[in-house]
């Protein structure tokens, strides 16, 4: 080994470092950066490589405390990576991988997602070519921060890699979790039926390895398949059974998402108390996690039944709550959705200019990340802003680009949304021909008992109503008329909290509009 106490009397000497004390140890330090590196780059391969290894095992050695996760004053915040960096380059490849898988970890943590995918990377680089475990581990690492940055490219690649080294290695447990992982995959990029049926292999897999954990997970995407197809007693049950899988090993993580599941189903059946009532059981969860993801969904079902029950002003606080937590996490999907419903609401308040901000901005990253569904659901937006604005022919391109993609992905039930306004902007031209083609999809879906699936059936009952009237159907418009009082009286009863109930009939202007105008027509029946 070189003699180095030699060499820093040959440099100060020379006048290229200078001594400098600290409270406890002699320090040189470099008078150019430039020197620095000469000096450096002069120094053997082999010299460097030892060098590195012993200013690695002194580190090692000084910050095992903080190592061990104890506190230690001056540690430097970047000590995984610095350790990394001088055993990379010292050549010792396992504490490299250690402290590059730790440095990775830190930064997941703190949400620096790119930092995290380059550090994955330089561990995956180091590995041998046969470790098949170590491989899967770091792949899936990486591929969830690449779900979080919304790159389904390359999430995809990740997950296919994933896959062949779980069948290679035999293992169920890395199996289950790679088919569960592809499921959220393919709900993300508005793939349904692939994801249902990803998540039906997942559950078979999970089973067979016997872990419990794993089945309620995929439990949880069989649930999560069910709310797309607007099943939601199917919701419950695979929500249920998720808990049911989870009593005996205890898993918050997990635990939150059945709930938020329930809480989901609750308050698009009606049952507003019980999904408050579940989302804020899932939010004590996330607080004694600290689970921010879990956190941000939880805060939007919230927002999402403030809304319709009229606290306009908490659900603005519940999605702003989404948005700064998924702008933290950097998590596009999440944020583009939180951007899409603070659309919306804009247009419940008649704030349309400000409507249309977020909804070109959620438009703008939803192409991006290929999020197809909340992409149709920022175009709708759109719609209903410009509509409001008094821009039909700009509304009426919106609605006709969100049916199309709505179409494309099988959402048909969303679809119905985009056919009313479609028929709305035909009554505007005087075109009931088209009007009336329209119409009829949105009273058809009314009628065959589907209008309960929506999460705003006000707007489709109201909207179904006026055009059958504008079109001179009388008689349906009543019965839907009929039909819309008394769901709205039937939901207004599982309010318990009487100021929401106030609102549910008075801040809602749909609602308001659908209770005055059926006591208006019995009044004139009447008389």
């Amino acid at each position: 080994m070189i003699n180095l106490t030699q060499h820093l009397q040959t440099l100060e000497k020379s006048d290229l470092i200078s001594p400098q004390m600290s409270e406890a140890d002699l320090e040189y330090i470099f008078k150019h950066v430039f020197t620095q590196e000469s000096v450096y780059q002069s120094l053997l391969r082999t010299d460097r490589r030892q060098l590195h290894q012993q200013v690695g095992e002194t580190l090692e050695t000084l910050f095992a405390p903080a190592l061990r996760g104890e506190e230690q004053p001056d540690t430097p915040e970047d000590l995984p990576l610095l350790l990394a960096y001088h055993f990379e380059t010292g050549g010792d490849t396992e504490r490299a991988l250690k402290y590059l898988k730790m440095a990775a970890e830190e930064a997941v943590a703190a949400y620096a997602n790119q930092e995290a995918i380059e550090l994955y990377s330089r561990a995956l680089a180091l590995l041998d070519n046969q470790d098949y475990t170590t491989r899967w581990d770091l792949l899936a690492a990486r591929e969830a921060v690449l779900d979080r940055l919304g790159e389904r490219d390359r999430q995809a690649t990740h997950l296919t890699l994933m896959q062949t080294l779980a069948e290679l290695l035999a293992d169920d447990t890395r199996l289950a979790v790679t088919h569960n992982r592809r499921a959220a995959y393919f709900d993300k990029i508005s793939e349904y039926q692939a994801a249902a049926e990803a998540a039906e292999v997942g559950l078979r897999v999970a089973r067979r390895s016997g872990n419990r954990r794993l089945e309620a997970q995929s439990l949880n995407r069989l649930a999560r398949a069910a709310w797309r197809r607007f099943d939601y007693p199917a919701v419950q049950k695979w929500a249920n059974e998720a808990l049911e899988a989870l009593k005996m090993v205890g898993e918050p993580a997990t635990k939150t998402a059945s709930l938020l599941h329930l809480g989901r189903a609750s308050y698009r059946l009606g049952q507003y108390d019980l999904a408050l009532e579940y989302i804020r059981a899932a939010q004590d969860f996330t607080r004694y996690t600290d689970d921010q993801e879990s956190a941000a969904v939880a805060d939007l079902i919230l927002g999402w039944i403030y809304q319709r029950l009229g606290d306009y002003e908490a659900a603005a606080v519940c999605f702003q709550a989404t948005l700064e937590k998924r702008r933290i996490i950097g998590d596009r999907y999440g944020e583009a959705t939180a951007l899409s419903h603070l659309g919306w609401l804009a247009w419940d308040e008649r704030r349309s200019a400000e409507g249309l901000r977020f909804c070109l901005e959620a438009l703008d990253i939803s192409q991006s990340v290929g999020d197809r569904e909340n992409e149709a659901y920022a175009l709708t937006g759109l719609g209903l802003n410009h509509e409001q604005l008094g821009n039909t022919d700009i509304a009426q391109t919106n609605y006709q680009e969100a049916l199309t993609i709505h179409r494309e992905i099988g959402a048909t039930t969303l679809a119905i949304f985009d056919q009313a306004g479609l028929a709305r902007m035909a009554l505007a031209r005087q075109d009931d021909a088209t009007a009336r083609q329209y119409i009829e999809a949105v009273v058809g879906w009314i009628l065959a008992g589907k209008a309960q699936q929506f999460w705003d059936p006000w707007s489709i009952y109201l909207w179904a109503y006026q055009g059958l009237t504008a079109l001179g159907e009388r008689e349906t418009a009543g019965k839907i008329l009929d039909e819309a009082h008394l769901l709205l009286h039937q939901r207004a009863e599982a309010i318990s909290d009487e100021k929401l109930r106030h609102c549910f009939f008075e801040k809602v202007a749909v609602n308001r509009e659908i209770e005055q105008t059926w006591h208006q027509i019995n009044k004139d029946k009447a008389s």
